[in-house]
């Protein structure tokens, strides 16, 4: 199993309704969102998946 820091963090574009929930919860603040995406700041990340759990429609995958 790999390290947690060697995890790689993505949104899937068409399940996520920008609705910020990820980015208002992240302990590190290291989700950044506009009205197209959303960007992890991974050198900063600690895969604690606290912004897995609060998405509501299930975008955000660390694998």
């Amino acid at each position: 199993m790999p390290n947690k820091k060697s995890l790689h963090i993505e949104s899937s574009g068409q399940l996520c309704i920008y609705c910020g929930a990820c980015v208002g919860i992240c302990p590190l603040n290291c989700i950044y969102l506009d009205e197209t995406r959303i960007t992890f700041d991974e050198g900063v990340c600690t895969r604690c998946e606290i912004c897995v759990k609060a998405c509501p429609v299930g975008a955000i995958e660390i694998g």
